[in-house]
């Protein structure tokens, strides 16, 4: 997200004059903006985010935390609100929501947390900011005209959020330091999204300790070190008061506890085997595997061979998972990166020939399915299976990124770039879209049905295209 801020953070000081004084954000009945304006905010914001290097393609994680939101947004007061929970390759313990429902999660958080309690805490915690509307009266607050406009200077705010020293040398250029302190999240922000947060962590099933735990540890950390306190801290101002009102709310509260599930033990060894340098985690985990050799230790230990090119370690580590924490989709995955890494797409499809039946719903498996058929050169194969996932998920970005492989792989250079085209507009990128579907056009060789439904595409992705100007 760094280039973004470089690119955007002078938007504040082109607007600073327009800021006027915040409402009270806790009353959600000041807000103006549509829940459809909102999400064509966070629409615009994503679009340019997903062409950041930190936006991460990692389906893993991906599900997992599409699967904790889910149950995170059942439990919100706007259970039918769409929620989309997304990675962001950073070190640093943050996550922030955006207009629309868009909750950016760092890796650094989830490596952080101790238990999944905390981590679905945080994750509340930003739900409620976005069913409070609190990020989307901000924008809304500035008084400025233009989607594009509004969008730009939302994504100005994350930018500030996720790099505090870079945002800040920028705004101080302008004149738009007070602006950025109106826009951080005020007290009454955080202490209503404290309050709805752990009503929903409660009614999703979590522990209410989880949040005090996780606060009162990021707090403590901020004290040790002041100038160097965590980003979530910087964004979210943590008092003792708040730290107080949570310890309080939760005392009253029968004690529970909440198990970790698999997937999350997996899911956060699987961000730290990836942190760093390769041979620096490969040794984290080697020691680890000596104090604590538990079944998320040896995962980890796997995924950190990957990285070092060590196959025959990673098989070793993966052997130490009882026959039940092999059964999971994540350790299945993992053994499928296995066999394609030492270019054996044959195991891989047999491996996972096996593992999708018992797992149907995990995304994960059947794009690794796809990608070992057409490493296998079985792209006929490739592209039938593909169509066949596409009956359960309709709007899949990557699956018709997948479906573009084969047809390539096939020669079928029309077909090809009229997939590339579907998923360059499920990710809402417009430009991209109409540029696949104009080669499309031009490569020849299509039957006239194939070439009605690229006409028809490219006059409705055009109209879309000039009617978001038209908003902008």
């Amino acid at each position: 997200m760094k280039a973004i801020a470089s690119a955007l953070l002078l938007v504040f000081g082109i607007h600073s004059s327009m800021a006027a004084g915040l409402p009270d954000l806790g009353d959600s009945s000041r807000a103006t903006l549509s829940e459809a304006q909102e999400d064509q905010i966070g629409r615009e914001i994503m679009r340019q985010i997903r062409n950041d290097a930190d936006f991460m393609d990692d389906p893993v994680l991906e599900e997992y935390l599409a699967r904790l939101g889910e149950k995170l947004a059942a439990a919100s007061t706007q259970a039918e609100r769409r929620f989309n929970f997304f990675p962001v390759r950073d070190p640093g313990i943050n996550a922030f929501a955006l207009p629309g429902g868009f909750i950016g999660v760092h890796t650094g958080l989830i490596s952080a947390t101790r238990n999944e309690s905390e981590l679905a805490g945080v994750l509340a915690h930003e739900t409620a900011h976005v069913t409070q509307h609190h990020i989307a009266r901000m924008v809304d607050d500035q008084r400025i005209s233009g989607i594009a406009t509004l969008a730009a200077l939302a994504v100005a705010i994350l930018a500030a959020r996720s790099n505090s020293q870079v945002s800040e040398a920028a705004i101080v250029a302008s004149q738009a330091l007070n602006l950025q302190n109106q826009l951080n999240f005020t007290r009454a922000n955080e202490n209503e999204a404290d309050r709805v947060g752990l009503q929903i962590l409660i009614d999703a099933g979590f522990a209410p300790q989880g949040m005090v735990t996780f606060f009162e540890r990021l707090q403590a950390q901020g004290r040790l070190y002041e100038n160097n306190a965590p980003a979530y801290m910087r964004t979210h101002p943590l008092t003792y008061q708040r730290i107080a009102d949570m310890q309080n709310r939760v005392a009253q509260l029968p004690y529970k506890q909440h198990a970790d599930s698999e997937e999350y033990q997996f899911v956060r060894a699987r961000i730290q085997a990836n942190e760093g340098e390769a041979a620096d985690a490969l040794r984290r985990f080697e020691s680890l595997a000596q104090s604590t050799p538990e079944p998320a230790t040896w995962f980890g230990l796997a995924r950190a061979a990957l990285r070092t090119d060590k196959p025959e370690r990673a098989r070793a580590a993966l052997l130490k998972l009882d026959s039940g924490k092999a059964n999971s989709p994540v350790v299945l995955t993992l053994k499928a990166e296995l066999a394609l890494s030492e270019r054996q797409p044959l195991r891989a499809i047999e491996l996972l020939a096996g593992a999708m039946p018992r797992h149907s719903s995990y995304r994960p498996l059947a794009y690794l399915y796809a990608r070992a058929l057409l490493a296998a050169g079985k792209p006929r194969e490739a592209l039938i299976f593909i169509g066949e996932q596409q009956r359960t998920w309709i709007a899949d970005a990557r699956l018709y990124s997948l479906l573009a492989e084969a047809h390539q792989a096939l020669g079928e250079r029309t077909q090809s770039h009229l997939a590339q085209a579907e998923s360059y507009a499920l990710q809402d990128r417009q430009g991209a879209a109409i540029e696949q579907l104009q080669l499309a056009q031009k490569t020849g060789g299509a039957d006239f049905y194939t070439l009605s439904i690229i006409d028809a595409r490219l006059r409705e992705m055009k109209q879309r295209q000039q009617a978001e100007k038209g908003k902008k």
